[in-house]
């Protein structure tokens, strides 16, 4: 396919527009989704505990102070209408497929390959992992701060002029903001300078802003390691939380087999789109071909395109090193490469890739004859019949929201069986599968304490029609956690079974 130059047309309008609508109708089913596992969490501990103790929390190993921010100000919005948390998602899922478009725009220098590399991230189906979980939101975010600076950085590469200042400062603020809203975000910002100066060696000739890019992987390690250590001030953290960071020459072994696993089911899954399916055979020859193809462009492209080989291989690695390191150790290493919500991000390199294979294909004298048009709608109506032939379906946790439902609905005829003006005594029970998932079903009863939590999510304060409600815990560190902080909501509904009084 021919590579011609960049120019604002109507046809790379609609270029730009072609990969949004093909991601909203994949991928607006996700406003019908409801909240799931750590959402339940997040949402009892923003009704239940101070603003700093919420925000500043770590969660499974991440800083997740900006993402926090985000979770708390939709809550407080939104209340617990999870349509509109989930259309804050799409918009943003949106927001960075046009992002990729101008990325790939700059990069290739063809608005149909643009479009196809867009069209192709924007309605991965290894993305519902990602947008389909609120609480994985954050890593929707970075990518947001990733592709806003590559697209400033693509753009004035295809100029030769440097950042300005306020340009740059720019992407450091976000880039150091969006490892604060998910794990990935401290790999893609470590890894940054490096991918800036490599795209854009004029950054490294100013003086200001090369020292200024040298300090950012400091400073993400500097922002995480305090907040850490302000959390912990407010409060003790889990079992589970201290597992998460502890670092281990054994876990950093791990961590090296679980990187090289992590980069091959992304290439995968990023590839074959929705044609993939969990065969070794297929991936092997998915990876052949995909690595044939940068050897290529490492022969035969120019520095230019070299560097931008190294650049999103660094950037790749970056993605998905704090991933492997983290979890390494801690989930089966199958498991851990074949979830897709580990792939949002990593997949934006990876796509990166492919396209700049397959534009250096197009200058070849045999493909020069084939229209952008043509390879644009071949590729689109093989996406769709891929699309059609697939089993792909969001899951909307609808289990989720039944579940939930049905223990407000419980607790409502249990209480109005009592006379009013009486202090009712329920017992706690402890979160569902349904509700809270495997995962969080064994560790979750301090941050979300069974019934009590769910009352607390549907009802303000510990009455309901003229009577006190109170919940009997049985587990003793269940109560002496809550006991820590005895002006919050739970604290007031949680009871130890000898304070109830005998009848």
């Amino acid at each position: 396919m021919p590579v011609r130059p960049a120019s604002t047309t109507r046809r790379d309008l609609v270029a730009a527009a072609l990969p949004l609508l093909l991601a909203a109708a994949v991928y607006w089913p996700i406003t019908r989704s409801y909240f799931y596992a750590d959402d339940f969490v997040h949402l009892a501990s923003i009704h239940n505990d101070t603003f700093l103790r919420f925000v500043l929390r770590p969660y499974a190993g991440h800083n997740c102070v900006v993402g926090n921010l985000v979770f708390y100000a939709s809550a407080r919005l939104f209340g617990l209408r999870a349509d509109l948390f989930f259309w804050t998602v799409l918009l943003t899922h949106l927001l960075n497929v046009w992002l990729f478009f101008r990325v790939l725009r700059a990069l290739t220098a063809s608005g149909m390959l643009a479009s196809f590399g867009a069209a192709l991230w924007g309605t991965l189906p290894a993305h519902e992992g990602t947008l389909g979980w609120y609480s994985v939101y954050g890593q929707a975010l970075v990518a947001t701060a990733l592709l806003v600076a590559l697209e400033g950085v693509t753009r004035l590469a295809r100029t030769g002029d440097g950042p300005s200042a306020r340009a740059a400062g720019t992407w450091y603020v976000l880039l150091l903001l969006s490892s604060a809203c998910f794990g990935v975000g401290i790999g893609v910002a470590i890894a940054f300078p490096t991918v800036l100066f490599l795209l854009l060696p004029a950054a490294w000739h100013r003086r200001r802003i090369r020292t200024a890019f040298l300090t950012l992987p400091l400073a993400t390690v500097a922002f995480y390691l305090s907040d850490r250590y302000v959390a912990a001030l407010l409060e003790p953290f889990s079992l589970s939380e201290t597992v998460a960071t502890r670092i281990s020459f054994e876990r950093v072994l791990a961590s090296r087999r679980a990187l090289a696993g992590l980069m091959a089911a992304g290439i995968d899954s990023s590839l074959r789109s929705f044609f993939f399916s969990y065969s070794l055979l297929l991936r092997a020859v998915t990876l052949a071909i995909f690595g044939a193809g940068v050897l290529v462009l490492l022969w035969r492209g120019d520095a230019a395109i070299r560097r931008t080989v190294l650049a999103m291989t660094l950037l790749c690695l970056g993605v998905y090193a704090p991933i492997a390191l983290g979890r390494s150790g801690l989930i089966d290493p199958t498991l851990l490469v074949n979830t897709t919500r580990y792939h949002y991000v990593g997949s934006l390199p990876i796509i990166i890739l492919a396209c700049l294979v397959l534009a250096h294909l197009g200058r070849t004298a045999s493909l020069q004859t084939v229209p952008p048009v043509a390879f644009l709608l071949a590729a689109l109506a093989l996406g769709v019949f891929g699309w059609a032939r697939s089993d792909f379906r969001i899951d909307d946790h609808g289990a989720s929201r039944a579940s939930f439902a049905a223990v407000l609905q419980r607790l409502d005829v249990e209480i109005a069986s009592h006379p009013r003006e009486a202090t009712v005594f329920l017992d706690n029970g402890k979160p569902l599968l349904a509700l809270v998932g495997p995962f969080l079903a064994a560790g979750s009863q301090l941050l979300f304490p069974g019934r009590a939590a769910a009352f607390l999510l549907a009802h303000d304060g510990d009455e309901l029609d003229g009577r006190r409600v109170r919940f009997v815990e049985p587990d003793p560190a269940v109560v002496a956690w809550y006991a820590r902080f005895p002006d919050t909501p739970l604290a007031r509904l949680l009871v130890p079974p000898n304070a109830v009084p005998r009848s």
